[in-house]
């Protein structure tokens, strides 16, 4: 079943990786949204994975009703109903630090220098150079990189004035 079927509308947010500003992204994710009708649901699908499946965004979240989503992975994590669930708050935490435990101090700075790339907002295929002849351990390097990607966005919106994106990528740097 993977997506959940409701009322939600469905839309693409095109590729973002010719984006390569923080502000410059936060406010085209923030244009988007701008348009959308009251009291209505919407499903932004705005990554592709090599598999076909997808990264979506569904919005109001639900804590904040303004400017809160909540990121899926299209048939990754699962409720027991089928439907998609949104990966934990630990999903990149817990991951990365198995993939520190299992790859060599050489190849987990690769992996930090394309964690890096996704933070500084360059495109998607700059991060993955430095992933590509890693060792598979834990997560792909994909769904990694692409949920951090909306990870770092959701830094910038709820943490409007300050350090959001900072947090998480201090949260990655100190495993």
């Amino acid at each position: 079943m993977a997506i959940r079927l409701d009322n939600s509308t469905p839309l693409n947010i095109n590729t973002i990786d010719a984006i390569n500003d923080k502000i410059t992204l936060r406010n085209y994710i923030l244009t988007q949204w701008i348009n959308e009708t009251a009291n209505t649901k919407y499903r932004y699908f705005v990554e592709t994975l090599s598999n076909g499946n997808r990264i979506y965004l569904e919005r109001p979240g639900r804590l904040n009703k303004g400017c809160d989503f909540v990121i899926y992975i299209e048939n990754h994590i699962l409720y027991n109903n089928g439907n998609d669930k949104p990966p934990p708050h630990n999903f990149i935490l817990d991951d990365l630090a198995f993939k520190k435990s299992e790859l060599s101090q050489i190849e987990w700075e690769l992996l930090i220098k394309s964690i890096r790339s996704i933070f500084h907002c360059e495109p998607y295929q700059t991060a993955l150079i430095f992933c590509n002849n890693l060792p598979i351990v834990g997560e792909s390097y994909e769904i990694i990189l692409k949920t951090l990607r909306w990870l770092f966005v959701e830094q910038d919106i709820t943490y409007w004035s300050g350090q959001g994106r900072e947090m998480l990528l201090n949260g990655i740097l100190n495993l």
